[in-house]
Order: C-alpha cells, then sequence, then structure tokens
C-alpha cells in the first residue's frame, strides 16, 4: 500500500508475507496474533494499534512513527529499524532478538520483559521507559541512552554496557547488578 489511510483493520491471525506501508497512516487496526513475513515499513504512522502476540519477521522499519500502540509480546527478531520513534505505547515481552535499531526513540513506553538478546543497538535512547526485567544480553550497544528510565532487574552483560549513558542513580544500581562494592 502506498499512501493509503487505515482505519479500523481488523487482521486478527491473519498471514501475511511480504507487505509494504509506504507513507500511510496506519490507525485503530487490530493485528493481534497476525504472522507478518518480510514486512516494508516506511514513512508511515501507526497510531493505537494492537499487535499483541503477532509474528512479524525480518521486518524493515524506515522513518516510523509507532504511538499509543499495543505490541505487547510481539515479536521483531531480525528486524531492521531506523529513525523509528515508539512514544507512550505498550511493548511488554516484546522480542527484538538479533534485530539492527538504529537511531530509535523509545518515549514514555512499557517495556517490562523485552528481549535485546544479540541485537545491535546504535545511537538508541530509552526516555522515561519501564525496562524491568529486560535483556540486553550478547548484544552491542553503541550511543545508547536511559534517561528516566527504570532498570530494575535489567539483564545486561558486562561487554554490552561498555558505549552506554546512564545517569548517577543507573550507575549506581548497575553498580550491583555487575558486583561493584562502592565505598567511601
Amino acid at each position: 500500500m502506498e499512501g493509503a489511510l487505515v482505519v479500523g483493520a481488523l487482521l486478527e491471525d491473519a498471514k501475511l508475507e511480504k507487505v509494504t506501508f509506504e507513507e500511510c497512516v496506519v490507525e485503530n487496526s487490530n493485528f493481534t496474533g497476525a504472522n507478518v513475513a518480510e514486512a516494508n515499513i516506511t514513512d508511515t504512522i501507526l497510531e493505537k494499534c494492537t499487535f499483541t502476540g503477532a509474528a512479524v519477521y525480518e521486518a524493515s522499519l524506515n522513518r516510523v512513527l509507532v504511538k499509543s500502540t499495543r505490541f505487547q509480546a510481539v515479536t521483531l527478531a531480525e528486524s531492521d529499524m531506523q529513525d523509528v520513534h515508539f512514544a507512550s505505547s505498550k511493548l511488554d515481552g516484546a522480542n527484538f532478538r538479533f534485530s539492527k535499531l538504529k537511531d530509535v526513540l523509545f518515549y514514555s513506553c512499557e517495556m517490562v520483559g523485552c528481549d535485546f538478546l544479540g541485537a545491535t543497538l546504535e545511537n538508541v535512547e530509552f526516555r522515561n521507559c519501564n525496562l524491568e526485567s529486560a535483556q540486553f544480553v550478547s548484544g552491542k550497544l553503541m550511543d545508547v541512552q536511559f534517561p528516566g528510565s527504570n532498570l530494575e532487574d535489567i539483564k545486561i552483560d558486562k561487554t554490552s554496557i561498555e558505549n552506554v549513558t546512564v545517569s548517577t542513580g543507573q550507575a549506581l544500581y548497575l553498580s550491583g547488578v555487575f558486583g561493584l562494592h562502592i565505598q567511601d
């Protein structure tokens, strides 16, 4: 689809391959449980949609705004995302395994238990997000920031944290995660 306005689409449990959304606006649409392979989403807005439990493999997202959308337990594994903004969305349990994220902003998102295992994150910001129990293991993090975000019970390995910017409070918390004891 190109240049389309999609409102109220019901695609629960649909099987879609090589779907393209270019310069589209998708609102109030339901993709719960959908199986989407090799989607290409460019210059598109997804607003107030539901992708809960959807499997979106090997997707390409470029210049996309995701606003007030439910991505709970969605699988976005092995996907490429560039210049994507997630705002006020629910991504609890989302799977970003082995994905590549560049110039991505997560703003005020619920991301409890998100899985970034083996993912490459470059210039990614998690601003005011709840990342409790999120996993950033065996990945590559470059210029990643967590301003105002909850990092409680985060799982991250020492090699991944080398290029991460955190606040003083977050640094104190993470020092405990890595067994560092601070003594004055």
